[in-house]
């Protein structure tokens, strides 16, 4: 039997393991300790492999993140971006809708995570659905899909990883989202316009007001100014995006603790714990897919696979239409970290013989991950939105259809077919 042969039926064993619902990190603990036995590989190859990546200043970045996030959510800062979105547009029919889809994004921009943007933002819009007549089920459909933009839009946490793996700007791969991620905001606030329009029970009758308005930004002004402090300090070279990350946390715990004074020592080491304990297992998966990675680059796979795809057809637009299926159906059975780390070294040369940009691959890799995020088996959205909206994922999966039909996959073709919608941004900020 060939070593390929060998890796293509481990890589079957991780998916059957995946389905049967065993946690990811014992499925590729499981695949990655058998491959070691069959190919003769000791700790003396799997321990460098560990260390080397693993002790990386980039992935700092993602504690830090995922701290700042939970921090913000504790100390309700999220509640007072939903209040000062919905004095904006919460008048417009359908308007407390875009409320979600716009918060989502604006969360987005301070956590890099979908899971954050949808647990934060989640409480303190729904009741207020509820109250104006929209349906649970549709509710928690919208907050499910809008997650998919808190990964979009900058930071992300997993085009930290695509970085880092392919050795491009991180600073650069989070602009390369941001018109996919605008564009699908556009979208679903056009998708969420019709379908509240001629629902009748749905009733907006909170005036728009500038006292409001400005109201509003007075009491959420700090919770405002926090993607800005982050953000302007990373594209403005004053800071990395780790120290950015690092920023964020000490920005978070000085508005929690002295503005909003809504944050307790308590309550602190309660989240510090459960960020803990959520990195733990994050961090087992990523050493244990480096470890993947590596045994598939010593058997050359990724160019293997470069070569059979481009055997399969010479069209271009064909293979990227092919590979587009492929990272769906990965994104269906992997959360987005995992698929990130397996995909991206996997795909990298032949992105690089197809003349893709890494920065375009970027965003075809996150627009891919997120639209997977929202399919069964894992879904990883569903069932978070789920818990937070007390709907059961079979009561309103079948909301997600027209926001997958009518914006993720227009997004994704045109993020694979357009170049410039992922490669300008960053170019014009950067340079070429």
């Amino acid at each position: 039997m060939s070593d390929l042969t060998i890796i293509l039926l481990f890589i079957i064993l991780i998916i059957i393991l995946i389905i049967s619902g065993l946690p990811l990190f014992v499925c590729f603990a499981v695949a990655c300790m058998g491959m070691m036995k069959v190919f003769d590989l000791g700790t003396d190859f799997a321990i460098p492999v560990i260390f080397t990546n693993l002790n990386s200043f980039t992935l700092m970045a993602i504690p830090f993140f995922v701290l700042s996030g939970s921090l913000m959510a504790k100390s309700k800062m999220s509640g007072k971006i939903v209040d000062f979105v919905n004095n904006i547009v919460g008048r417009i029919k359908g308007g407390l809708g875009l409320v979600v889809i716009v918060s989502c994004g604006f969360y987005g921009a301070i956590t890099g995570s979908s899971g954050a943007a949808i647990t934060a933002i989640g409480p303190a819009i729904l009741p207020e659905l509820d109250r104006y007549g929209y349906d649970r089920r549709y509710s928690t459909a919208l907050l499910a899909c809008a997650g998919l933009l808190g990964q979009l839009i900058p930071p992300s946490i997993p085009l930290i990883l695509f970085g880092m793996i392919t050795s491009t700007s991180i600073a650069a791969c989070w602009l390369s989202t941001v018109i996919p991620g605008l564009l699908l905001i556009l979208f679903y606030g056009i998708i969420n316009y019709f379908f509240c329009r001629k629902n009748t029970k749905i009733i907006e009758t909170r005036e728009i007001s500038f006292n409001k308005i400005m109201s509003s930004a007075r009491s959420g002004f700090f919770s405002l100014l926090m993607p800005v402090v982050v953000l302007g300090g990373i594209y403005s070279g004053l800071f990395t995006p780790t120290e950015g990350a690092a920023v964020g946390v000490i920005y978070a715990l000085l508005v929690g603790f002295i503005i909003y004074r809504n944050l307790s020592v308590r309550d602190f080491f309660s989240v510090t714990i459960e960020s803990v304990s959520v990195l733990g297992s994050f961090y087992f998966i990523i050493m244990f897919i480096l470890i993947l990675s590596r045994i598939f680059t010593l058997e050359q796979l990724p160019v293997i696979l470069a070569e059979s795809m481009l055997k399969v057809s010479s069209n271009r637009v064909v293979i990227l239409l092919l590979i587009n299926v492929m990272l769906l159906v990965v994104g269906m059975l992997m959360d987005d970290i995992s698929s990130m780390l397996v995909c991206a070294p996997l795909l990298f040369p032949l992105f690089i013989k197809l003349g893709v940009n890494p920065l375009q691959m970027a965003a075809i890799l996150a627009v891919n991950q997120g639209t997977g995020m929202l399919t069964p088996p894992v879904a990883t959205n569903l069932f978070m939105a789920s818990r937070v909206g007390k709907v059961p994922v079979a009561g309103f999966i079948n909301y997600t259809i027209p926001y997958l039909i009518f914006g993720n996959i227009p997004v994704l073709l045109m993020v694979t077919f357009i170049p410039q919608l992922s490669v300008w941004l960053p170019q014009l900020v950067f340079g070429k």
